[in-house]
């Protein structure tokens, strides 16, 4: 039996970088290019779970969290935390790290779709516990250098076709 993996995606991070671009990402064409990538490898993905912080009144959060939950993604969601003046705290770093090392004794492969470089010790852990660890983030400017050089192979979102959808 072939490598089993699982997928992680840190939602809030891709949302942020291409919703300043005004282009949407397609989580089921990301799910259907891994699913053939890993097949191709004799692996299996036997897990995809996003992560996804939202306001109550954010209607197009929680469409994209109901569609990303249709398209067979596990989904692990949280109501962001609105500050005193107005900013909004929707960072599910714990959750995503908690996650993953719970499933780390099942797994050979973790594929972590982020840029945040808040993965740094994570990336570290999973790696001397010999797991292997692909990177998929945006571009080299939003995806942070460091967890570029700590992940085994780093993949830019932008570059897989029909994964992000920029106006025309």
């Amino acid at each position: 039996m072939g490598k089993k993996v699982g997928v992680f995606v840190d939602v809030q991070n891709i949302q942020e970088v291409f919703e300043k671009q005004a282009a949407e990402v397609r989580y089921d064409q990301l799910k259907q290019y891994l699913i053939k990538d890993y097949g191709r490898k004799d692996a299996e993905v036997t897990k995809f779970v996003a992560f996804i912080p939202f306001r109550k009144d954010d209607e197009k959060r929680q469409k994209l969290l109901d569609a990303i939950s249709l398209m067979g993604y596990r989904v692990i969601a949280k109501p962001a935390k609105e500050r005193p003046d107005g900013s909004v705290k929707a960072n599910m770093d714990l959750e995503i790290a908690l996650e993953i090392l719970s499933m780390c004794d099942t797994i050979d492969e973790v594929v972590l779709v982020t840029g945040d470089s808040d993965f740094l010790p994570l990336i570290d852990f999973l790696s001397k516990k010999g797991k292997r660890v692909r990177l998929i983030g945006p571009g080299r400017g939003p995806t942070a250098i460091e967890i570029i050089r700590a992940a085994d192979e780093f993949e830019n979102i932008d570059e897989i076709p029909g994964i992000v959808r920029k106006p025309t």
